[in-house]
């Protein structure tokens, strides 16, 4: 769908010449005004005459139809890519390649990982001589349905034909602008990292690029995860223990890469946008911390443990809920609350199974102060010493006993030190209530488990 808010892809190049002038012209007009204070009056009508001749001159040079022109004839010294080679090495003479949306067809995507393919829109990054970048931005022009770089890609440029003198002056810029597409011949420099890959009798030549625009994508989405309004307002309501239904994202172990030292400018485009950083985000796999205690000693020891792991979701579901309290029930808070009492359901049998699991212990219940129904279901290794624990076990009257001691702990963590929802008698049957799908489930689930 075209944007009739936006103006046309024609006049947008107009305005970027002339802003172009603009900022030639404010120069030239102060060191004319020096150079009139430093005339002589007698030759004041000669420096007048230059300077009048040097400012129709810069004029002439940036009406749309000559500044084209040049620009089209230093389009060459640049290219637009999406995967830069200079990130392997800032001298290599290797060059780049630029993925277009039209390119993607060609290529399998996987959905085991991340990769330029994921995206929808790649940012285009530009290498080559820096005094040629203004022509990078003139192709980035935007118009109401297209860029410039997209129609000269296209071979066909509406824009370039309505500021063109002729047909033959708009092919000349067309042609001149494409060859900051793509290079004349694929080539990998010497400083640039290269694989020999066997086929066949013979070897194809890989020279790995560096995903410049996937990188700016994924140091825009971190940069934005880090200093944004709203990010802080989360970082703020999470230091002060206060409700937000939003979730707060953070990505722990960042390492920062950085390219081109000094001077970002000699690697691309994108590098020095990003100061030189690039994001890497950690791949270490999870380390757990295997936790073999036995919860014996104490009639609570066991709700103890879990209480430890627990908790944080429970103070959250609490706020929730008071964040709610007067507002009216819709489904998506429903869900919301569904999902938090599912979480510390799966945390619930997550610590039992930890304590489960541990054959080597078996029997270690007969000695624990904890309830029958928490014996049953905590140790059921003992089946295998005790044939009276064993039929008592299969009776399964025990997942009813586990379901409300679980029931009640959540009933207790909702109510405590909460001046909106105080659980007496009548708000625990409620939650006995709004609780029967998922402690029925949660039976189902102690079975497995076991």
């Amino acid at each position: 769908m075209v944007d009739e808010t936006k103006e046309s892809l024609a006049s947008n190049i107009r305005a970027f010449i002339a802003e172009r002038l603009a900022a030639k012209l404010e120069p030239l007009s102060k060191a004319a005004e020096k150079k009139r204070s430093e005339t002589p009056a007698d030759q004041l009508a000669q420096v007048e005459t230059q300077l009048l001749s040097d400012r129709e001159e810069l004029i002439e040079q940036y009406k749309p139809e000559n500044w084209l022109t040049d620009a089209a004839r230093r389009a060459g010294q640049i290219s637009m890519v999406t995967h830069a080679p200079k990130y392997t090495h800032s001298d290599t003479r290797s060059t780049g390649v630029l993925l277009r949306p039209e390119d993607k067809q060609r290529y399998t995507q996987s959905e085991l990982y991340i990769d330029s393919l994921s995206l929808d829109d790649l940012p285009v990054d530009v290498v080559g001589n820096a005094a040629a970048l203004d022509v990078a931005r003139l192709l980035q022009l935007e118009g109401r349905d297209s860029t410039l770089l997209d129609e000269v890609a296209a071979g066909n440029s509406p824009a370039l034909n309505e500021l063109a003198l002729s047909d033959e002056q708009a092919q000349e810029w067309l042609q001149g602008f494409q060859a900051a597409l793509q290079d004349k011949a694929l080539t990998s420099g010497q400083l640039s990292k290269q694989l020999y890959f066997p086929v066949a009798e013979s070897y194809h030549l890989i020279s790995p690029l560096y995903a410049s625009s996937l990188s700016h994508n994924l140091h825009e989405k971190l940069t934005d995860s880090f200093y944004s309004e709203h990010t802080k307002t989360l970082r703020q309501a999470r230091k002060g223990e206060k409700f937000h239904p939003d979730d707060l994202v953070i990505f722990p172990n960042i390492a920062i890469q950085s390219f081109g030292g000094t001077k970002p400018q000699n690697i691309s485009q994108l590098n020095t946008k990003r100061y030189g950083r690039a994001y890497l985000l950690s791949s270490q796999p999870p380390n757990w911390e295997h936790k073999s205690s036995i919860p014996a000693k104490g009639k609570q020891a066991f709700w103890t443990e879990y209480n430890q792991r627990a908790w944080k979701t429970a103070k959250f579901l609490q706020r929730y809920l008071e964040g709610i309290f007067k507002r009216t029930s819709t489904l998506e808070r429903r869900d919301r609350r569904a999902e938090l009492v599912d979480e510390l359901v799966d945390t619930l049998l997550l610590c039992a199974a930890n304590i489960q699991h541990q054959s080597d212990k078996r029997g270690w219940s007969a000695e624990s102060d904890l309830t029958l129904a928490e014996q049953l279901w905590l140790d059921p290794h003992r089946s295998e010493l005790d044939a009276a624990f064993r039929t008592e076990r299969e009776k399964k009257e025990w997942q009813g006993e586990i379901a409300r001691q679980f029931a009640a702990w959540l009933n207790n963590q909702i109510s405590k030190k909460s001046e909106l929802l105080y659980a007496g008698d009548d708000e625990f049957h409620k939650w006995q209530k709004l609780l029967e799908r998922k402690l029925l489930l949660l039976k189902d689930d102690l079975e497995v488990a076991a």
